[in-house]
C-alpha cells in the first residue's frame, strides 16, 4: 500500500495515528506527511532509535531491552503502550523496530538484517507483526530495507483498521 492510499484510508475512517520508530527513524511519519492532507491524520511521531530514549520517553523496561534487545518484538509491543500513555489522543498507535543493517559495534541485537517487528494498538486491542525484508538489489540494503518496513506497516495498519472495523 503507498502513502496515499493509507492516508485515504485514514482520512475516510475519520482516524488519527501516532507512531514511535526505531528502524524507520521518523520515515513513517515523514512518509505520512509526504501527502497533502496528512495533518488531519497525523497527531506526531517519535524517533526512538536509542535504547536511552526507548526506556526514558516510552517507558520500555531495561530488563526487556536486556533479555530480548532493542529490537524484538517484546520491546516493540513496549514501545507502543508508552506511546499511548503520552496523552497523544490518537485513534491508533504505532511502534516499529528491526535491523536494517549490522551494528557497527558490539551491540547485541535478536534476528537477522531485514527482520521487523510492528505493534499496532487499535480501539484497545494490540496486534503484532514480524517479518524478514528482503531487499531488491545489494546497493543501499539499509534504506531499501527502511522503506520496505513503511509499506509494510501501512499494509499491516490497514489490515488492522479493516479487521476492526468490519
Amino acid at each position: 500500500m503507498k502513502t496515499p492510499e493509507f492516508n485515504s484510508l485514514l482520512i475516510q475512517k475519520n482516524l488519527t495515528i501516532a507512531t514511535a520508530e526505531s528502524i524507520t527513524a521518523g520515515l513513517l511519519s515523514s512518509s505520512i506527511v509526504s501527502v497533502s492532507g496528512a495533518s488531519s491524520v497525523l497527531k506526531g511521531g517519535i524517533v526512538t532509535y536509542s535504547t536511552e530514549l526507548k526506556v526514558k520517553l516510552l517507558g520500555v523496561s531495561p530488563e526487556t531491552l536486556e533479555k530480548y534487545s532493542a529490537e524484538s518484538i517484546e520491546t516493540t509491543i513496549e514501545m507502543v503502550k508508552g506511546l499511548s500513555r503520552l496523552g497523544l489522543d490518537a485513534s491508533i498507535y504505532v511502534a516499529i523496530t528491526g535491523i536494517a543493517s549490522l551494528p557497527v559495534t558490539d551491540y547485541k541485537i535478536s534476528g537477522e538484517v531485514g527482520q521487523v517487528y510492528l505493534a499496532v494498538l487499535y480501539n484497545g486491542e494490540l496486534f503484532c507483526f514480524q517479518e524478514i525484508l528482503q531487499p531488491e538489489s545489494s546497493q543501499d540494503t539499509r534504506n531499501q530495507i527502511r522503506e520496505k518496513a513503511v509499506m509494510f506497516a501501512f499494509e499491516r495498519i490497514a489490515t488492522v483498521i479493516n479487521k476492526v472495523d468490519n
